[in-house]
C-alpha cells in the first residue's frame, strides 16, 4: 500500500505544479497569448508550433524548457501508478492473461510515448532558430500515441465491465 500512496502523492504534486502554479502550464499560456502548448493537444503541426514559439519568445522557450525537464520525471510517475493500479483492478476482477497484460501495457506505453515526444521537442527547441518540421511530426504522432495510450488506460477496464457483463467473456 506505501507504493500507492507514495505515486499518489507524487503524482498530485506533480499535477498541482504543473496545472496551478507559476512553474507550469499557466505561465506558458500566459506567454503564449492563451494557447496551450503542442504537447498538451492531441495534434499539432510545424507551422502552429513555430508560431507559437515565436510568440512565446526567448522567455517562453526556456519556461517551456523547464517544464519538459519536469516532464522526464512526470510519465515514469503516471505510468508506474496506473499499471500498479492496473494490475490491482486485475486482481480484484480476475481479469485473464490478456485483459492483465492489456491493462498493464497501456499505461507503460504511453509513458514510454511521453518520453520519445520529449525528446523530439528538446531536439526542436535546441535546433532553435533553425526549424525541424519532419521532428516537430514526430513528436506530434508520439504526442497522439500518448494521449490514445492514457485514454485506453482508463475504457480498459469499463470495456471489461461491459464485456463480462454481456456474457462476451468464454
Amino acid at each position: 500500500m506505501l507504493p500507492h500512496i507514495l505515486l499518489i502523492g507524487v503524482f498530485a504534486g506533480f499535477l498541482i505544479v504543473f496545472w496551478f502554479t507559476p512553474v507550469g502550464v499557466p505561465t506558458l499560456k500566459r506567454l503564449g497569448g492563451g494557447q496551450m502548448p503542442p504537447d498538451l493537444r492531441f495534434t499539432y503541426g510545424p507551422e502552429l508550433t513555430y508560431r507559437l514559439l515565436n510568440v512565446y519568445g526567448a522567455r517562453g522557450v526556456a519556461h517551456w524548457r523547464r517544464m519538459l525537464f519536469l516532464d522526464m520525471i512526470f510519465p515514469g510517475v503516471y505510468a508506474a501508478l496506473f499499471a500498479l493500479l492496473a494490475t490491482d483492478w486485475a486482481n480484484w476482477v480476475g481479469a485473464g492473461p490478456v485483459w492483465r497484460w492489456v491493462a498493464f501495457s497501456a499505461p507503460i506505453l504511453a509513458g514510454a510515448s511521453d518520453y520519445i515526444e520529449n525528446v523530439l521537442l528538446f531536439v526542436v527547441l535546441n535546433a532553435l532558430p533553425r526549424q525541424i518540421p519532419g521532428v516537430v511530426r514526430g513528436a506530434s504522432f508520439f504526442t497522439s500515441v500518448k494521449f490514445l495510450f492514457c485514454y485506453a488506460t482508463l475504457a480498459i477496464p469499463l470495456v471489461h465491465w461491459v464485456v463480462v457483463r454481456m456474457g462476451w467473456l468464454g
